[in-house]
């Protein structure tokens, strides 16, 4: 099994995901997507900061061909009054992919998507896109304004401490499974070909075993 830490406002999580994706394809190991809640606490955005992030950013596309967009840039980045915080990403990717847990791995990235490729984070578009998974979305509206259950706030105090506990600091980590054991993907391969993380992954837990 493979085990993924993230927060869908984390843009290194974004661009792992043309490698994640491929891995999927072309392993038959099982998933499971932990997200962590680390950015789901309201932070005050400055230019700075602003700054700091698109420059991130480019080195992040450079290195996967993810896009960051100028949409991004301008609506999101640019926006200095709306806090950094992922609540809401972190809450519309759970409620999406509860209904559709064999797709997590896409909700999530369709989630990254509205974000860095098309530069919103309103409620009306995470509606537009639950209903693009075949949720209802006028009970997903319901849901969403409902804010956090208490499941989702116990899947990211697990996830903590699972990072607590293998000593890892920050997302996306991919943690292969095999029996009881866990061991960290170099998160090296998540930025790079594809083929080589699908193979590392091959290598480390072989079909047979």
């Amino acid at each position: 099994m493979l085990h993924l830490l993230f927060d869908p406002l984390c843009g290194w999580c974004y661009g792992a995901a043309p490698a994640l994706s491929a891995l999927k394809a072309h392993s038959p190991l099982q998933w499971q997507l932990h997200p962590t809640g680390l950015f789901s606490h309201p932070q005050a955005m400055n230019a700075e900061m602003a700054s700091y992030f698109w420059s991130n950013d480019q080195r992040i596309a450079q290195m996967t061909g993810q896009q960051f967009s100028q949409a991004y840039k301008e609506q999101i980045l640019a926006d200095l009054d709306t806090p950094f915080d992922s609540s809401a990403s972190t809450l519309a990717y759970y409620l999406i992919s509860q209904a559709v847990p064999d797709q997590s791995l896409d909700v999530l990235h369709r989630v990254q998507q509205l974000r860095y490729a098309k530069g919103t984070q309103e409620e009306a578009a995470f509606i537009e896109l639950a209903a693009g998974f075949g949720l209802d979305a006028g009970q997903f509206a319901k849901d969403f304004a409902a804010g956090w259950p208490k499941e989702l706030r116990a899947i990211t105090q697990k996830a903590q401490s699972l990072m607590q506990e293998n000593g890892l600091r920050g997302v996306p980590t991919l943690l292969l499974q095999k029996g009881g054991q866990l061991s960290v993907v170099p998160s090296s391969l998540m930025y790079q070909n594809p083929q080589d993380l699908i193979d590392f992954v091959a290598k480390q837990h072989p079909l047979h075993s």
